[in-house]
């Protein structure tokens, strides 16, 4: 399995096929460096290959600084690689903010909110053989 980690994250490659991004157990804010670390470490991770992604977002409450909203957003050069994306979430609030930043963002793919890792992986790997 490939692996990188960053501060705030570990992200690495499932074999059965899509990328896991997995937010580690803090309150701290993810600012540009540190979402402009986890974009690189998706793309080596999977070389530049469109992916399923699941985002594990269970652990902490993670505030995005401003220019890493814009930057995971709009100008995220690994955003038309993800053939897909599941967020992985454990409260209303969770599912709440998760669900605005999917209406919003206007995305080139299929997102959606999980709140059991099983129907997310189920939901993601329909992508994964569709590839």
């Amino acid at each position: 399995m490939r692996s990188l980690k960053t501060y705030n994250s570990e992200i690495n490659y499932d074999e059965r096929g899509f990328l896991r991004i997995a937010f580690n157990d803090t309150d701290d804010e993810i600012d540009f460096d540190e979402i402009k670390q986890q974009v690189d470490a998706c793309f080596i991770i999977t070389e530049g290959k469109a992916t399923p992604v699941l985002i594990d977002v269970r652990n902490g409450k993670k505030n995005l600084s401003p220019e890493a909203r814009t930057y995971a957003g709009k100008n995220n050069p690994y955003r038309h690689l993800k053939l897909a994306e599941a967020l992985l979430i454990k409260s209303l609030p969770q599912r709440i903010m998760a669900n605005f930043f999917i209406k919003i963002g206007k995305s080139r793919h299929p997102s959606k909110v999980f709140t059991r890792e099983e129907a997310a992986v189920k939901w993601l790997l329909e992508f994964v053989n569709k590839q």
